[in-house]
């Protein structure tokens, strides 16, 4: 008897230490996205376009939001959607930011509460402006599950907007799981720009 147990502990052991480990090892499943973290910055090339200490002052280096009403529609020959909602500044989306997420996570972290907050103040002061939601993920899992949490994220971004004041009618929401990374590769530095939303502003039918 004393042999068995033995022999079942030692197979435990064994297989608590060998392990089946299904995870990349050079993945970070702690914290990808830390409170503190800054925005990796996907808009740095238009400049801190929330910076509103750069006021309408087009010279400030600063920068600032632009106006809708100021912009040539004449650049913006995208279609309307089902609905007639027309992309507004499709290459630089108003310089709104990229909304960044946890592994596997579709709770908003505080880091990129402030960023959320100026979507919101922008678009009620601009309420002949929609906004398209779309949901993002990394490269792992199936692309069922991406394309579901890619949705989450949208949704707790929609859900988010619309606690501060911006009308659930003026949102919508869609998801791309996978399939549109903004960085190609592997690796945590590169799936941590991947899990993201992004606001995608959309002049509504008047």
């Amino acid at each position: 008897m004393s042999k068995k147990l033995n022999l079942f502990f030692a197979t435990a052991m064994f297989l608590a230490v060998a392990g089946c480990h299904s995870i990349p090892i050079d993945e970070d499943t702690s914290s990808p996205v830390p409170e503190a973290e800054p925005n990796p910055g996907f808009n740095a090339g238009s400049g801190n376009a929330y910076d509103t200490l750069g006021g309408n002052n087009p010279n400030d280096p600063r920068g600032t939001w632009q106006d809708p009403a100021a912009l040539d529609e004449d650049k913006n020959p995208a279609g309307a959607d089902a609905d007639g909602w027309v992309p507004v500044d499709p290459a630089n989306r108003l310089g709104m930011p990229v909304i960044y997420f946890a592994y596997d996570s579709d709770v908003l972290v505080p880091s990129e509460t402030a960023n959320l907050d100026k979507i919101a103040a922008y678009l009620q002061k601009n309420p002949s402006l929609g906004l398209v939601i779309e949901g993002h993920c990394d490269s792992r899992g199936t692309d069922e599950y991406n394309r579901a949490l890619g949705e989450r994220r949208a949704n707790a971004i929609r859900a988010y907007l619309a606690k501060k004041g911006v009308p659930d009618s003026s949102m919508k929401t869609m998801s791309f799981g996978k399939d549109k990374p903004a960085v190609s590769g592997s690796g945590e530095s590169i799936w941590k720009q991947n899990r993201r939303g992004v606001p995608v502003p959309m002049q509504m039918p008047r």
